[in-house]
């Protein structure tokens, strides 16, 4: 939390980056569980997977920045950013506009956390990166 210098915003970051392990964890090693809970096919595991592994970088540079400290992180926490609203954009379009057989509001309400999180901290670490 020192290479932070803003302990508030360390730990926003600490909680979305525990939140990012939990999406690695289910996508990368529990996928066909996962999929099945959302109703979604064996034939989106490659996908799925891709996706944990993405996020599994994510997760690698976020632990990096509490190592090295926020010097050059700008252009990663730019994109984090835009990923991130993406995401929660699209989770509550899902579940306000599509008929899905599966609600996805857990997964939204999680989401809409971990994008209050990464925004917090962000608002907070900006000019240090």
């Amino acid at each position: 939390m020192q290479k932070y210098e803003d302990t508030p915003a360390a730990i926003a970051m600490i909680l979305f980056t525990l939140g990012a392990v939990f999406y690695v964890a289910q996508l990368i090693f529990m996928t066909e569980a996962w999929l099945s809970a959302n109703g979604v096919g064996a034939e989106a595991i490659p996908v799925a997977r891709v996706l944990g592994l993405t996020w599994l970088g994510i997760v690698v540079v976020l632990i990096r920045t509490f190592i090295n400290g926020l010097a050059g992180t700008g252009a990663f926490f730019t994109a984090l950013i835009i990923a991130q609203i993406g995401i929660f954009l699209n989770l509550w379009h899902q579940h306000f506009t599509a008929d899905l057989e599966v609600s996805i509001i857990d997964d939204a309400g999680i989401v809409t956390v971990l994008t209050a999180l990464l925004l917090f901290g962000w608002s907070r670490i900006r000019s240090k990166t």
